[in-house]
């Protein structure tokens, strides 16, 4: 969905300083670091996101970024995590396709979803893809826990940042389009482009990622994944046709191509995946 917002190295802003630097890689909003905080515009799901920032921070998920509240200019303040983020890079590098660090992406993905268990707003709350009430199944997902919005130091996991899409889903769809994202089960033309040289082992990754995450029945699991990637395709056309120039760019950029061409790889092969998890 969102693409990612690059961190810069802690060096690069003096102590109390009031420097803006921009974050670079987003597309959707305009990102800087001020000092130790983020800033990025506000809007009417800042404060639903901010509280469960809160919550979940309270719960002990502490790869999340602190809410700060919002600044003089009217933007949302989150704590700098500092670290490496890939940003737009391409292809990605090494550690992004490291089996250790697809096992902590499925760990932390469980932390968060043990965290956020018991955080239930009531009523329609105004999350970024609209106003929606929190179904009894559901949960508040992050629904872009991709290579790109997570920090690393040394090869671990330090962060996952840009929260501004969370919203209701499940936690088996939050899973499948981790399970989409880290793998990867993207189609072979995407997959090259991030720097496979060759096509991984899906089918292992994906077992290492569902042991790590502790998820015991994964039937129909690859089913889920292409609904979750129609999903995020429609989404995509429909606030590009809404007028939104962020996705309209990422249209342009080819990702709704990509996502086909994904679709395509699962119609093919998700059967034969499906049956190596069982």
């Amino acid at each position: 969905m969102e693409r990612p917002t690059r961190q810069v190295p802690e060096s690069s802003v003096r102590a109390g300083s009031d420097s803006e630097i921009p974050l670079v890689g987003g597309t959707l909003n305009s990102i800087v670091r001020v000092g130790n905080t983020v800033r990025r515009p506000s809007g009417s799901s800042t404060q639903a996101v901010h509280s469960l920032l809160r919550h979940v921070r309270d719960r002990g998920f502490d790869l999340a970024p602190e809410p700060l509240g919002i600044d003089e200019h009217g933007r949302e303040v989150v704590s700098y995590i500092p670290g490496t983020t890939i940003g737009w890079s391409l292809p990605w590098p090494e550690i992004i396709r490291s089996d250790d660090l697809l096992t902590q992406v499925g760990e932390a993905t469980a932390r968060y979803h043990r965290a956020v268990a018991d955080f239930r707003p009531a009523g329609k709350v105004p999350w970024q893809t609209g106003a929606a009430a929190l179904g009894e199944s559901e949960i508040v997902c992050h629904h872009d826990i991709a290579p790109y919005n997570v920090v690393i130091i040394e090869g671990r996991l330090a962060g996952i940042i840009d929260w501004d899409l969370a919203g209701p889903g499940t936690c088996r769809s939050e899973l499948a389009f981790v399970a989409w994202q880290w793998v990867p089960l993207h189609g072979p033309f995407v997959t090259r482009l991030l720097g496979w040289p060759a096509p991984p082992d899906r089918a292992r990754r994906l077992r290492l990622l569902l042991d790590a995450y502790g998820l015991d029945d994964r039937t129909g699991f690859l089913d889920a994944v292409a609904d979750r990637i129609a999903y995020n395709r429609n989404i995509m056309i429909r606030r590009a046709a809404e007028g939104n120039q962020g996705y309209q760019a990422l249209i342009e950029k080819g990702h709704v191509g990509g996502m086909d061409e994904a679709l395509g790889f699962l119609a093919e092969q998700g059967g034969q995946l499906q049956h190596q998890l069982l």
